[in-house]
């Protein structure tokens, strides 16, 4: 004889209201499919996580009474920082981080940059939630908190979510409870992946970006430290009165492919590049990111500070209140502009993205020339269906403002065709062949052959710039390089694939193979004086100071202090430094040139900028 055991009302309750917090455990693994299960088996970082998790959803479940639209809500917010973290690793290598938030505003520009491809983790992750959800539809029948209830789950889940995860408590105790045993100086890609990335995502916005302040900061170490720079800048004072055109063209993606081992390509992509390392100013740039962040080296080479010394993963352009609003005229734009010169900025782009319409002229540009000034531009390509402006139209119009211009001009101009993806369609054809001997798959090769048309416009553009300028009757220098080494297919395969470097994680990468992703070429010209065989391997934020000194400009003293710190060491990023030729991953200790370089930058965006007046004075 059997009975059916009937659950009443008041039972059901009770199993959905046990359901509650586990399904904020389950929640949290279904979404660390996308990141690492790894963190499962770290205790703290489950408990904090699944109390994380489980809080949000009672703070929602008081506010709306509702359990299912309170999962729903939840679900799909950590849903999207999921998913989006799980993209961008794969797209560049790099996690997502809260100062990535400020890109929202420009989701639909970028949209076209990234390739959304169907992948088994976040498809898992989505059906895993989905289900997770179904019970919390049939408790949302059940589960009534009414007017008392709510205002108190409310009042104590609140008040335990505010106080564990956002005081000082939390940020001294809570974080070192689930980071013990971790190293201090740990990437945000280690952070994510052994503390998982909620609360990755959470401690990075709780301690990342914080700037430190230098030891003996004070105004009487800045007063010696100016004391210092003013006593040696007799040697850099070097106004020879000629006012030259200066010329600066950071090319997209701009890159040699032959120093791909293992690759042949039926036609050389740069050949102007070969030839003119032969006869004019060569070298290398260090920029301070790979694959993407334009606006990184941008702000570099525009206002001679370092991104190494900002808070990690800041963009500039949208901290403008700290990195460009202090900036009061020091900017290399400002120097130009200083001694009479006319300084435009050329980008065939949207004025809007990362600010520039708003930042270009705090930083000391007169006009700024983009897409929307360009009706009828000659185009090529499409990025999501989006035509793109041709790197020789860009051309055309730099010449064009040159020969308009009867003041002396510093001109900034940034190309856009050659920028990622480079997906297969993204041109009607391609003229290069790639052959890397069954190494890359058949779309990462289309990728690469695609990069390949893409980085030989950008060459016959160099080279058309240098026989032009070779014949034109005005003084000028031109300035021609690579913001940063191309994305070539998703983060680093192809450059693993084909032996490039030996690792293929960013993070993880030796010396020489973080010296090879961070480099790119550079070609500097003069037609009216001699410029020096090389400057070696430079970071951005010394080739300004490099370039007004050899127009024989007035600088003030920062730019002074820039070219006296570049006899100390000549390039540094996060993953690379080098001084007299030799490759580092990291400054050493108590070196002289780095300790004043940090201090002088903090003292003019973060600190209390008392160097301020006497570094943007001129001699």
């Amino acid at each position: 004889m059997s009975s059916v055991i009937m659950m009443t009302p008041r039972m059901k309750k009770r199993l959905f209201y046990t359901y509650l917090p586990v399904f904020s455990m389950l929640l949290f693994i279904a979404l660390e499919v996308q990141n690492t299960l790894d963190v499962v088996r770290n205790l703290a970082v489950f408990a904090i996580s699944c109390a994380l998790i489980f809080l949000s959803f009672l703070v929602l479940f008081s506010l709306t009474d509702n359990v299912f639209l309170s999962g729903i809500i939840l679900s799909v917010a950590l849903l999207l920082l999921y998913t989006v973290n799980f993209y961008r690793q794969l797209q560049t290598g790099q996690v997502l981080i809260p100062s990535d938030l400020n890109l929202i505003r420009h989701i639909t520009s970028m949209a076209s940059f990234f390739v959304l491809s169907i992948k088994w983790q976040p498809v898992c992750s989505i059906l895993c939630v989905a289900a997770l959800n179904v019970p919390l539809y049939f408790a949302s029948k059940l589960l009534r908190l009414g007017i008392r209830g709510r205002v108190l789950t409310f009042a104590v889940s609140g008040a335990l979510l505010f106080l564990s995860f956002f005081t000082k408590f939390s940020k001294d105790v809570m974080l070192n409870a689930y980071r013990a045993g971790s190293p201090a100086d740990m990437s945000y890609n280690d952070i994510y992946e052994t503390q998982g990335a909620l609360l990755g995502f959470y401690s990075v916005g709780m301690t990342g970006g914080s700037i430190e302040e230098p030891a003996n900061y004070s105004r009487e170490h800045m007063d010696g430290i100016v004391a210092g720079v003013i006593e040696g800048a007799g040697d850099y004072i070097n106004d020879d009165g000629v006012r030259p055109n200066v010329i600066l063209v950071m090319s997209e993606a701009f890159w040699d492919p032959a120093a791909l081992p293992n690759a042949a390509f039926s036609d050389d992509p740069v050949p102007n590049l070969r030839r003119l390392r032969g006869v004019a100013t060569s070298g290398s740039v260090v920029p301070p990111s790979f694959g993407g962040m334009t606006c990184d080296t941008e702000f570099e080479f525009l206002t001679g500070h370092s991104m190494k010394f900002t808070g990690f993963g800041d963009i500039p352009y949208y901290e403008g209140e700290t990195y460009i609003d202090r900036d009061n005229g020091r900017s290399l734009p400002s120097v130009f502009r200083a001694n009479g010169y006319k300084t435009v900025a050329l980008h065939t782009y949207i004025a809007s993205f990362f600010d520039r319409e708003v930042n270009y002229p705090k930083l000391g540009f007169d006009m700024f020339v983009s897409e929307e000034d360009m009706p009828g531009a000659m185009t090529k390509g499409s990025l999501g269906g989006r035509d793109i402006i041709s790197d020789e139209y860009f051309c055309d119009k730099l010449i064009e403002i040159l020969e308009d211009e009867e003041e002396p001009l510093f001109l900034f101009g940034i190309t856009m065709q050659n920028h990622m993806p480079y997906l297969p369609d993204k041109y009607e054809e391609t003229r290069i062949d790639a052959d890397c001997g069954g190494l890359l798959p058949d779309e990462d090769e289309a990728w690469l052959e695609t990069y390949l048309e893409g980085v030989r416009d950008a060459d016959t553009v160099l080279g058309r710039l240098y026989d032009y300028l070779a014949g034109f009757e005005e003084p000028t220098i031109l300035l021609f390089f690579g913001d940063h080494l191309p994305a070539l297919t998703q983060r680093t395969g192809v450059y693993f694939d084909l032996g490039y470097i030996s690792e293929s994680e960013l993070d993880d990468l030796q010396e020489d193979d973080a010296y090879r992703m961070y480099t790119t070429p550079y070609i500097a010209f003069s037609n009216y004086a001699e410029l020096p065989e090389t400057w070696g391997d430079v970071s951005p934020y010394f080739l300004g100071a490099l370039l007004a000194g050899a127009a024989g400009l007035r600088m003030n003293y920062y730019y002074i202090f820039l070219l006296q710190a570049f006899e100390g060491f000549q390039a540094m990023n996060n993953f690379v430094f080098v001084a007299d030729g030799e490759v580092r991953g990291e400054p050493p200790g108590g070196e002289e040139a780095v300790e004043l370089f940090k201090v002088i930058q903090y003292d003019k965006l973060f600190g209390e900028g008392f160097a301020d007046g006497a570094l943007s004075a001129f001699p």
